[in-house]
């Protein structure tokens, strides 16, 4: 007769340390997809709120200079101040006005956010007669306003 009982003993043990490995490669693996893909949401949520934000700064800009080339408007008292998110994603973030030929228009903003790392850039509708500075703001309160004669941001 065969000895069937020192096989039986083993069984269990093996069956529930196999059914624990397994387990935590599984739940691994899911965390992982899982931080990947939580990863990805926040740099397209980033992106989005960086062109909301910046489609409605450059709309200030535009109607500052609407404003400004306007006949009998004082240029020295004129300011359009804006309230934005202080951050998006839960990190701060940078509106830069520039000038050149990097952006969609010249001149143009970049908005910027470094956790995730994402910039989006929005062109603006402006006079070709305009002269701009290039300047930069936080998020808060933004003010577009006349500075010597060339439009410019800055923090309210």
């Amino acid at each position: 007769m065969a000895d069937v009982g020192d096989d039986r003993a083993v069984s269990p043990v093996f069956g529930y340390a196999l059914t624990l490995s397994i387990s935590t490669l599984l739940i691994t693996g899911l965390l992982v997809a899982a931080g990947g893909f939580v990863d990805n949401q926040r740099e397209l949520t980033s992106e989005n709120e960086l062109e909301v934000i910046g489609h409605q700064v450059a709309a200030d800009i535009a109607a500052a200079d609407r404003l400004s080339r306007t006949n009998g408007v004082d240029t020295s008292e004129l300011s359009i101040t804006r309230t934005v998110p202080q951050r998006i994603v839960g990190s701060s973030y940078r509106i830069y006005l520039r000038t050149g030929g990097n952006g969609p228009t010249d001149p143009y903003l970049e908005l910027r956010v470094t956790d995730p790392e994402v910039t989006v850039t929005v062109g603006l509708a402006v006079a070709p007669s305009t002269t701009v500075a290039e300047s930069s703001t936080g998020g808060g309160q933004v003010m577009v306003e006349v500075d010597g004669g060339d439009l410019v941001i800055r923090d309210a």
